[in-house]
């Protein structure tokens, strides 16, 4: 399963009689975000291209165009991809802006396109009852992870159909108590983040799964560091004999793109 691997061609920019409203939105890139204007009534196939470093992340115009600028601080090139034919898109605003984030793990608390959610998702309120009395993010972090790997079970026929352009909903991976590895790093992301835990979505191989995979690494400000968690494989493993460690080694897993 290979998820958000899009070859792109761009044409030239689009050259405008008159100067068009930008649609870029800048106004939440202190958090490390931007925003993408969008008309779903013109059903306008687009794509986002953002840029830093010689890295290069895709991302399609659909629900909640909220993107993150996960690279750190500095510059970083933004481009609207109207689609043309096939597999070839032209560009349609092409926009340069200067990250100087508010701190260093403010845009993995955001909700964006891929972990998107908002107070009154059933999950939300769920991880707000669940950790209403406990004290560190190591406890609310087990919490969470004890709920989603325990109330999600892994689709199997989902993995076999799903295309690049799947987006996960966290919604309906609570209501349909199934997903596959993108739906669990979204849910568990979304819960850790709205109870202001800074939570990676992280996409790669780990070693002893031969498709791609999603997983989430987690902040513990009490020991200021980036733990490495596997709501997906666990969630498999809690319906065998074994009992899973939460925390797993990070020389397992081969890091390609987090969010």
């Amino acid at each position: 399963m290979s998820l958000l691997c899009i070859s792109l061609l761009a044409a030239p920019a689009t050259v405008w009689a008159e100067p068009a409203p930008s649609r870029i939105d800048v106004s939440e890139l202190s958090n490390g975000i931007v925003k993408i204007q969008h008309d779903p009534l013109k059903q306008i196939n687009e794509k986002i291209k953002i840029s830093k470093d010689n890295q290069d992340f895709y991302y399609s115009v659909a629900n909640h165009n909220r993107f993150p600028l996960q690279l750190g601080d500095g510059a970083y090139t933004i481009s609207v991809l109207q689609h043309v034919a096939d597999n070839k898109y032209r560009m349609v605003e092409n926009k340069v802006v200067n990250l100087v984030a508010s701190s260093q793990q403010a845009v993995f608390l955001q909700p964006i396109q891929m972990i998107y959610w908002n107070q009154d998702s059933i999950p939300i309120i769920k991880s707000k009852e669940l950790t209403k009395d406990l004290k560190s993010d190591r406890e609310k972090v087990a919490a969470i992870y004890n709920l989603v790997t325990q109330h999600v079970q892994y689709d199997y026929p989902k993995a076999n159909v799903v295309t690049s352009e799947y987006i996960p909903s966290i919604d309906s991976t609570w209501n349909d108590k199934q997903g596959i590895c993108y739906d669990y790093a979204s849910l568990f992301g979304a819960m850790l983040r709205s109870e202001g835990i800074p939570t990676k979505l992280v996409m790669g191989r780990k070693n002893d799964i031969p498709q791609y995979h999603a997983w989430n690494e987690v902040y513990l400000k009490e020991t200021n560091e980036w733990v490495t968690i596997d709501t997906t494989y666990d969630s498999i493993m809690l319906k065998g004999t074994k009992k899973p460690t939460m925390i797993k080694d990070k020389s397992e897993y081969t890091v390609e793109k987090q969010y």
